[in-house]
């Protein structure tokens, strides 16, 4: 095949392509575009004239009617005009599909849709507005019913419970008179059809109307509370005053003031009743009731602290006898005892003391009942002088029930000392005895004069306790010492003899190394100390290293078995006894 024999079969299969596509565009935009005329068709169908005569025969008037025709207007256009431009529109596509100009035929659809969803837009907002009219209109209707019978039930409130208002009927019945009138303009548009301009009156009357039937029900409990409850009160308060006043009661508080202030108060009050300010009212009430119960609060108080004040009295007076009296008695025992001990802490002194504060006490609550007879007091306030007195009271107490406890212990502390006398005593001859037992060939001067004047010590111990009159806080004192030092040679009589015990069997077990020329001679330095010094730890030490030496340990196991007999002897000797 020649080259224009492939060229020419070329074209035909662009130009059978070309065609493919018109005929394939044409029958999708034929399509579309029957649509478009079917959906065009329904809308027509809509019986929205139907609704449009339906809203004439509302009888609008005003703003309501000039939306209707508003309405009206938009459906007339679309049904003359808007619907005759679709189907004219719609030719004009199917027309331009016929060509290759594609982007025109796509516009001219575009159009077309648009054009089409106007309508439909059109349509929904004429519905939408009749509907609203529609309900306007019943709603209306139904309101100038409502409002009809709830005037005519807050009037027939106003005329048969008008007491229960007070100086708020007057303006509750003005407010009234002008919302009828308000209302019979709403009733008179309404029957008119001009919704439009009734909805603004109608908004008004219904935040008015709640408005007063608020008041309405909340002003009798408002009224109750200032004609009825408070007035009641302040009577109620006058009288327990007046009766309180006449009994002598003071207060802090100008209560004759309080009270008619209250009553200013409730006057003004009242006034604003009248003037429908119901919340600065409330606020009013709600202090005046506070104020009044103060007032209640501050009777009772007084009341209760008056009686409790004369009980105290009572007890102070009986409390101040008692410790008179026992102050009296403690003169007497100090007298008695002073016969047989020293005091050194002036208890007499003391007891003067005590005397002269018990007056102060007397004084201090003769004045207080005084200022009470006199009536220049407030019972409340004299809670903490009647405490100061008591707490007086008390601590005076309990400093004489110790020195009365320290009286008594006296004989018994002096018989005490006495027998740890004897004991010490006993104490002292054993630990003489023990050292004496030993067979010692002396004893250092040191450890006699320790002994000989614990020995000195105790002797004089003794003889304060044989004394006509005893101190007994030197007795105690000197006891104190005498034990201490006792145990103090105990010790050191204990460490002497235990020394010179294991010198002794140190010794012994030196001739075991008769042979051995250190032991030897570390022999004849102890047996020097222990003889001719009396030095027995220095005999037992100067030994006992050399052993040591010789046989570790040596030292320590003697003093081990020295201790353990002790031990045996002292358990032996606890059991016999």
């Amino acid at each position: 095949m020649t080259q224009i024999g492939h060229i020419v079969i070329g074209l035909i299969v662009v130009v059978a392509a070309i065609y493919l596509i018109i005929f394939v565009s044409q029958r999708l935009t034929a399509r579309k575009v029957a649509k478009l005329l079917r959906k065009k068709e329904k809308l027509a169908e809509i019986p929205m004239r139907d609704r449009l005569v339906k809203g004439r025969q509302l009888s609008l008037t005003g703003q309501s009617l000039k939306q209707f025709q508003l309405l009206e207007g938009k459906y007339g256009h679309l049904e003359t005009t808007g619907f005759k431009d679709i189907e004219e529109q719609a030719n004009a596509v199917l027309f331009e599909s016929q060509g290759l100009n594609f982007v025109k035929t796509a516009q001219e659809l575009k159009e077309l849709q648009q054009q089409i969803r106007d309508a439909e837009t059109t349509i929904e907002v004429v519905k939408q507005g009749l509907a609203d009219l529609e309900k306007l209109d019943e709603a209306h209707k139904a309101a100038v019913k409502e409002l009809e019978g709830k005037y005519q039930e807050l009037r027939k409130t106003l005329l048969s419970q008008n007491f229960s208002f007070g100086p708020a009927i007057d303006k509750l019945e003005e407010i009234l008179g002008s919302l009828e009138d308000d209302f019979a303009e709403f009733a008179r548009l309404t029957e008119a059809g001009d919704h439009a301009t009734a909805a603004g009156i109608y908004e008004t009357l219904g935040m008015e109307t709640n408005q007063l039937e608020q008041r309405i029900e909340q002003i009798p409990a408002l009224y109750q509370s200032l004609d009825d409850t408070i007035p009641g009160q302040l009577a109620e308060l006058q009288d327990a005053y007046d009766k309180m006043d006449a009994e002598g009661f003071q207060f802090e508080t100008d209560i004759a003031a309080e009270l008619a202030d209250i009553e200013a108060q409730r006057l003004a009050t009242v006034d604003d009743l009248a003037e429908l300010t119901l919340k600065k009212v409330s606020e009013s009430i709600a202090q005046m009731e506070s104020r009044t119960e103060v007032l209640y609060e501050t009777f009772e108080g007084e009341a209760t602290a008056a009686q409790q004040v004369w009980e105290n009295n009572e007890q102070l007076t009986a409390y101040v006898v008692h410790n008179k009296r026992q102050n009296h008695d403690l003169y007497i025992e100090l007298d008695r005892l002073n016969q047989d001990f020293v005091f050194t802490k002036d208890e007499v002194g003391q007891v003067r003391s005590w005397e002269m504060q018990l007056s102060n006490v007397s004084v201090g609550l003769e004045e207080l009942k005084e200022a009470i007879a006199k009536h220049e007091v407030v019972f409340s306030t004299l809670a903490d002088k009647q405490t100061a007195l008591r707490e007086e009271l008390e601590r005076v107490e309990h400093e004489q029930v110790a020195m009365w406890q320290d009286l008594k212990e006296l004989p018994v502390a002096v018989q005490q000392s006495r027998n740890r006398v004897t004991l010490l005593s006993d104490k002292i001859r054993q630990i003489q005895r023990s050292f004496e037992r030993q067979g010692l060939p002396g004893l250092p001067k040191d450890y006699m004069d320790f002994f000989f004047a614990v020995n000195d010590e105790l002797g004089r111990l003794k003889q304060q306790l044989d004394l006509s009159r005893i101190n007994v806080d030197d007795v105690l004192r000197q006891l104190s010492i005498v034990t201490a030092d006792l145990d103090t040679l105990q010790e050191n009589t204990d460490n002497l003899v235990e020394a010179a015990s294991v010198t002794e069997r140190l010794v012994r077990k030196a001739l075991s190394y008769r042979d051995n020329a250190e032991v030897v001679q570390a022999t004849q330095q102890a047996r020097y100390y222990y003889e001719t010094d009396y030095d027995y730890v220095r005999a037992m030490t100067t030994l006992g290293s050399v052993l040591d030496q010789v046989e570790p340990e040596t030292t320590s196991r003697i003093i081990n078995a020295y201790r353990q007999e002790q031990a045996t002897l002292q358990a032996e000797f606890s059991e016999q006894n």
